[in-house]
């Protein structure tokens, strides 16, 4: 019985617990010097993505869109998951704007107003012309159909606050406030992959996750069990993201981007 304990106990304890840590020497490749309150991404085609006095930026190296919502005000997030297509999420207005590759206004859903009203306080791009979101009264996530302005909820209901989240096209994944790396599916299957250590994160993929704590990045990899750490001496780290094997980091200074290897 003590054996069956034992073994229980350890098949609970996150696979990265044991793993074996691997260093690697990230490579500084380019810095861009930008004023900006919030950084959303690069998307790997040249193309980053900030905010400044809730003016929406997209800056590449042959000009710089801009786009801005005055009567919605506060930008809360803006998800790049398509980035031909940014959603633009204003959580006191409950609504989001839909953009296209200009940083045109494709489409407006304000939640308040749909034939079944939701309150969303996460949202972003899934497959099929779908927006991911999570109605924080049900405390359920769902699919928000853009063409027929339906949400359909998917999955059990999921209480508690999260901390991080991060969407694709095919699955939404998030950290609770236990720090508890979870996802669900479009067919609303729930995983939960562990606890995670304290931190900043940024899931590279479905199966990496990065965590920054005091300039120490560790990548871990849930598959494998592989963990790859670095350091990078960047002051006051506002936000990052990785696309591509190359790590975007946000400071005061702008934005400065890393060659780093996924494992």
């Amino acid at each position: 019985m003590k054996l069956r304990w034992l073994l229980l106990f350890c098949l609970a304890l996150p696979f990265w617990g044991e793993a074996q840590l691997e260093t690697q020497q990230p490579e500084k490749r380019s810095h861009l010097a930008i004023q900006a309150d919030a950084f959303w991404g690069f998307d790997g085609l040249g193309n980053y993505f900030y905010s400044k006095n809730n003016v929406l930026f997209k800056h590449h190296e042959s000009g710089v869109l801009q786009y801005q919502n005055l009567p919605f005000g506060k930008l809360k997030s803006v998800d790049i998951t398509q980035p031909l297509r940014p959603i633009l999420f204003y959580e006191n207005f409950n609504a989001v704007v839909v953009l296209d590759n200009f940083l045109n206004e494709i489409q407006v859903v304000e939640f308040s107003t749909i034939p079944t009203p939701i309150m969303i306080t996460a949202v972003g791009m899934a497959n099929q012309n779908r927006l991911w979101g999570y109605d924080a009264v049900m405390q359920q996530i769902g699919m928000y159909h853009l063409t027929t302005g339906s949400f359909s909820p998917i999955g059990n209901p999921v209480p508690g606050s999260w901390k991080y989240y991060q969407c694709a096209f095919n699955s939404l994944t998030w950290i609770d406030a236990q720090n508890h790396w979870k996802s669900i599916t479009i067919y609303g299957h729930i995983s939960d992959y562990g606890q995670l250590p304290e931190g900043m994160y940024y899931f590279v993929n479905e199966n990496v996750v990065l965590v920054y704590n005091h300039e120490t990045w560790t990548l871990l990899n849930r598959l494998t069990g592989k963990k790859s750490s670095f350091e990078i001496v960047e002051k006051s780290v506002k936000n990052f993201s990785c696309n591509d094997q190359i790590l975007s980091i946000f400071t005061a200074e702008g934005i400065t981007n890393y060659k780093i290897t996924v494992p």
